[in-house]
């Protein structure tokens, strides 16, 4: 039986633009630009010879058609999304779970990690990707992404995991030949620099009533697993999110001398598009790593 099916894409602009209402928004989670999400829904529209959206001056509205076919809609795309994945991996594998993880956030915290998931749930296995800034889940198969942004700024697509609070650390050894009894003491020390947050010594020493202009800057560094190794090799003092500190400071190899810490203003993100974040994997590894976060801070 021949089927007329509209187009996967023009299906797949309509649900991101109905469920957000916004064509702004559907281009964004589908990362594609607003006129290509204009040119699909059209196309939908002529295909059912019918509006699905009511076009007005502060944005769209769902027409009575619009409304109905769109529960539809997105329970077929959910369907196929998992339909799919099941059948590439074929019936004698683990569902595959595809993230891609901020550097630091990977190396320093979720790999180790991965066994302890699997056990919990057998039936999937987690593939990480590394990446940074805007993931592309529209030109890929990533199922969710893990980013580190201000908080504030998140989009629809993020759900926030953790708030970041950054403690000052250093390895024994520095402290010993150059103790932290007192914050002033702070400043008689190289700081290890994060080249992506310029203004962070900034604060923190502001915060503690000291001079920022005294500060001595050392080494800078991309990424937070970088800044961890630096100071277990006793390069200076660093200031690390407390989650990614906790394996350093319980082996001994970093220590808080004075109890300090400093909330960054930032935040540690699930992010996943709207057609993949009611699938069932998706939904239980975003619960297993809230938890597993909460325990290590």
């Amino acid at each position: 039986m021949r089927r007329y099916l509209p187009p996967l894409n023009a299906l797949k602009s309509f649900e991101a633009a109905a469920r957000l209402l916004s064509v702004t928004d559907a281009a964004e989670e589908l990362c594609v630009t607003q006129s290509a999400v204009s040119k699909q829904i059209r196309q939908l529209e002529q295909h059912l010879e019918q509006a699905l959206f009511e076009r007005k001056a502060k944005g769209i509205e769902l027409t009575a058609a619009g409304r109905q076919y769109l529960p539809f809609v997105t329970a077929a795309l959910d369907s196929l999304d998992s339909a799919t994945e099941q059948l590439q991996l074929g019936a004698t594998r683990k569902e595959r779970l595809l993230l891609s993880v901020t550097p630091s956030f990977s190396s320093s915290w979720l790999i180790s990690r991965i066994k302890a998931f699997e056990q919990d749930y057998p039936g999937l296995q987690v593939d990480l990707l590394s990446g940074d800034g805007k993931p592309d889940f529209a030109g890929t198969d990533i199922d969710s992404a893990i980013r580190c942004l201000p908080i504030g700024r998140e989009n629809h697509q993020a759900r926030l995991l953790l708030s970041e609070r950054l403690l000052l650390v250093a390895s024994p050894g520095l402290l010993e030949s150059k103790p932290v009894t007192q914050p002033l003491d702070i400043l008689q020390h190289r700081l290890l620099a994060q080249v992506t947050r310029p203004g962070m010594w900034d604060e923190f020493l502001q915060q503690l009533a000291l001079d920022e202009q005294s500060k001595q800057l050392g080494a800078g560094f991309e990424h937070f697993f970088m800044s961890i190794k630096a100071a277990e090799e006793g390069l200076g003092l660093g200031l690390i999110p407390d989650f990614l500190a906790h394996e350093s400071i319980h082996a001994g190899r970093l220590v808080n001398p004075l109890g300090l810490s400093i909330q960054s203003g930032f935040g540690y993100y699930l992010l996943c598009p709207g057609y993949k974040s009611g699938l069932r994997k998706v939904l239980l590894f975003r619960e297993w790593l809230a938890q597993a976060l909460l325990a290590d801070v």
